[in-house]
């Protein structure tokens, strides 16, 4: 069933009380929230083992934002039988110093479930939040997001992340040598990962849809690079459009109606910034200098973008009006900066900074000022932001392996994201609800 059967059977229950921020998302390093995630009850075993599955995944959404901390299983005093029959003995949990209380239930009725959930203050001893969900049972991860997210907002105020997918390129070595490369898709915490290309050709650069389920890629499947435009519902593929020369570095526009690329389309071959519509496919140019022009990224409103460019004799980052006009250098720094990626907040500019040899992630604000480098490795590239501009996807060489790794606004909590094969050019998609 497509996933957007599954947002239609999603039933909201209105909150019972209001929420009290509790972490301040700006403070670097800022301690975990120490929270209780209790198994959820069932009348049968099939429900109590659905239910396990779920708080896992619950669990390990948290604890990898960094900014909640589980507490110890064994150390509960209550029972969830004893909460579902009496309500929760919220002095037993202020004794374990729980900032919040998670409790729920499951209810098979075939190949249905349906989940209830509460999330309870035990120092105020209200209710924060709690809705259920109705869906089939197969879905049963993107109910644990849902929840995840449900509690990342009401104990923070902002929008979570966890109800998202990644695409991104899995290689592996082929028997005669050299890499298959795969255009894939997975949950943003590596779990339902499948491969939509089968590695014969060449693909590189996918870009999520900001508004749909859709993905850009550029791909070699022709003999020439040209760009795909790949419908994940309904597996739908087809060519963006036939263009001459080099097709390259796709991005959307916030409400994804166009797309900017890279294309050698002049007779001098030179590669410059083209839009295009994606309903009439005709490519407008934005860009034209003698110098490589690449990596367009929008803001979030729309009206500028973000573009890498030699024009000033080493690789620099530049803003322009979404028409070409008013174009300004933004990066005067040491260092060479490339593959820039407007964060969906507007606040921040991502980029990949070379310095000695080293390739780091670094971010900085639109005009210019307080540049900060996040990460130190050898070969990080490829940064893609977090819907909520909190985190930030990139993928990192690790000399004779590529795997792909997140890490928050701070430069704290660095994260493997687990995938079954190498991985490369990660990109991170909306919400899905």
């Amino acid at each position: 069933m497509p996933i957007l059967v599954l947002l239609a059977l999603l039933l909201a229950w209105p909150m019972l009380g209001a929420a009290t921020v509790r972490i301040d998302l700006t403070a670097a390093n800022t301690q975990p929230l120490p929270v209780a995630l209790t198994p959820f009850v069932a009348s049968d075993t099939e429900g109590s083992k659905l239910g396990e599955q779920i708080v896992e995944v619950i669990t390990a959404n948290l604890a990898d934002s960094g900014l909640f901390k589980p507490i110890n299983r064994q150390a509960f005093l209550q029972t969830p039988e004893a909460m579902a029959a009496q309500g929760p003995d919220f002095q037993q949990w202020r004794q374990l110093k729980a900032e919040a209380l998670l409790v729920g239930t499951v209810t098979m009725t075939g190949e249905s479930a349906r989940v209830e959930f509460r999330v309870f203050d035990p120092f105020q001893e209200k209710q924060i939040v709690g809705r259920r969900y109705t869906a089939s049972r197969q879905f049963w991860r993107h109910i644990a997001h849902r929840i995840a997210d449900d509690i990342y907002a009401a104990l923070t105020g902002e929008t979570g992340y966890f109800t998202t997918r990644i695409a991104y390129i899995g290689q592996t070595r082929r028997a005669e040598g050299g890499w298959a490369k795969k255009l894939c898709v997975m949950d943003q915490d590596g779990g339902n990962n499948q491969c939509l290309t089968d590695g014969s050709h060449l693909v590189l650069t996918p870009r999520f849809s900001p508004t749909a389920q859709q993905i850009v890629y550029m791909s070699y499947a022709t003999g020439q690079p040209r760009l795909y435009l790949l419908d994940l519902p309904t597996g739908e593929q087809e060519i963006l459009g036939d263009f001459p020369g080099l097709n390259s570095s796709p991005r959307f526009s916030p409400d994804g109606r166009k797309i900017a690329m890279t294309l050698t389309h002049d007779e001098e071959g030179n590669p410059d910034i083209y839009v295009m519509d994606i309903r009439n496919r005709i490519p407008r140019r934005l860009t034209d200098s003698r110098a490589i022009d690449t990596s367009p990224s929008y803001s979030p409103d729309g009206r500028q973008i973000v573009f890498n460019s030699n024009r000033a004799g080493k690789p620099a980052l530049y803003i322009m009006d979404n028409d070409g006009g008013n174009v300004r250098r933004l990066t005067y720094g040491d260092g060479r900066y490339y593959a820039p990626a407007w964060s969906p907040r507007g606040d921040l500019i991502a980029f990949v900074k070379e310095m000695r040899g080293r390739f780091h992630i670094g971010v900085i604000d639109p005009e210019g000022n307080e540049e900060r480098i996040l990460t130190d490795s050898f070969m990080d590239d490829s940064p893609s932001w977090s819907p909520n501009g909190r985190v930030i996807l990139f993928g990192r060489d690790e000399g004779r392996q590529s795997w792909l790794y997140s890490i928050d606004l701070s430069g704290y909590n660095l994260k493997k994201i687990p995938t079954p094969a190498q991985a490369t050019d990660p990109s991170w998609s909306g919400l899905l609800r």
